[in-house]
């Protein structure tokens, strides 16, 4: 069966890939925020449909009858398999699309985007297998580590670490159950296993060094405005500077937006909403940090704490201030106890004799 098998790896790749992509971007679209219970349940059907259909068609392999309809049930099963996993993959990214800090957040993207190159350029039955259970590890890892502080009702680096060891224990356990269907899992038991341990330690590397934002937690809402107050009926009422509608303004997400500070300014303001699962709580701060031009560094400034209770349809908002702060660049980290990002917002602050404002609610 396996050489026929080859020749129906080499007819699919491309439409698997197509799967995958559809898969991901289906559940993109129709999946509610990652708070939502339903999200779970959807996630977590995924993840067992791609667990049972590698199952089914290592068994189906290992019988090496290669009969007309168990090619066709392998083929199946193999689109199956892609379309659950993309999807299943969706809850990687749905954080990060969803979330004002992109820039913090591009490593996820970059997760998918091996998985899907990984997909076109795989066609030989062995790597594929191997391809297919790292691409269940993933999803299950991010799976485990969105819903674990949601679980313990907070977030901070024990949770995470939590999340990791968790990961692994059902990676190991999935794949010692899964040497009972087929030679070829047994044969690559070695490399399976470093996966389900290589994984998880490379996204906790990257967690502990701030390369990925602090997941489930995401940035709803942000920016820098003249002014802010909170009205009686929990509002939070600012003003912005007014633009004028423009050709270049449709294209001003790509540059850094200019803060105009002006005499009667008594300082800029930050505002974000942060959005996080009920119930969830967790440190939350503002760190402003201001570029310094000779040493090329970002140095902090300004450090301010709050408490962020979960559950919030607008998310967690508050709000900061900065007096008396110099024209340059700066930028405010949105941080889980001062410590793991969750978003950022760069701007340039330059003065101005006067301009105009409107009034906004957030």
């Amino acid at each position: 069966m396996t050489r026929r098998l080859s020749t129906l790896d080499k007819y699919s790749a491309h439409t698997t890939t197509i799967i995958f992509i559809a898969g991901f971007i289906f559940d993109m679209i129709i999946l509610p925020d990652i708070d939502h219970p339903i999200t779970r349940y959807i996630g977590l059907a995924h993840l067992c449909t791609v667990a049972f259909l590698i199952m089914f068609r290592e068994w189906m392999v290992s019988r090496n009858t290669a009969s007309s309809f168990e090619q066709k049930v392998y083929s199946f099963s193999s689109f199956g398999i892609a379309l659950s996993s993309g999807a299943a993959l969706s809850f990687i990214l749905i954080y990060a699309i969803r979330s004002a800090a992109l820039s913090v957040s591009w490593p996820l993207f970059l997760i998918l985007l091996i998985c899907i190159v990984a997909n076109e350029l795989v066609s030989s039955h062995a790597f594929r297998f191997t391809l297919d259970v790292g691409v269940l590890l993933t999803a299950t890892l991010f799976f485990t580590i969105f819903n674990v502080p949601v679980l313990v009702k907070t977030q901070n680096d024990n949770t995470f670490l939590l999340s990791i060891v968790i990961a692994i224990c059902i990676s190991l356990l999935y794949l010692f159950l899964l040497q009972f269907t087929s030679e070829s899992a047994k044969n690559e038991a070695s490399r399976t296993y470093a996966l389900a341990i290589g994984i998880p330690m490379f996204v906790g590397m990257l967690y502990i060094l701030n390369v990925i934002p602090a997941v489930p937690l995401s940035l709803k809402h942000s920016g820098i405005y003249h002014n802010i107050v909170r009205s009686n009926n929990g509002e939070f009422i600012a003003q912005e500077e007014k633009i004028s509608p423009s050709f270049f303004n449709k294209f001003s997400y790509f540059a850094t937006p200019v803060y105009y500070m002006t005499p009667y300014d008594t300082g800029v303001y930050f505002f974000s909403a942060v959005g996080a699962p009920a119930e969830l709580t967790a440190p939350i701060t503002h760190v402003w940090e201001q570029y310094d031009e000779a040493t090329k560094k970002w140095i902090p400034r300004t450090t301010v704490s709050f408490t962020l209770e979960g559950g919030r349809d607008n998310g967690y908002r508050a709000y900061s201030v900065k007096e008396n702060i110099p024209e340059g660049l700066w930028r405010v980290n949105v941080k889980v106890d001062s410590n793991r990002i969750v978003g950022r917002v760069k701007f340039l602050v330059k003065f101005k004799g006067k301009v105009e404002l409107q009034e906004v609610v957030l």
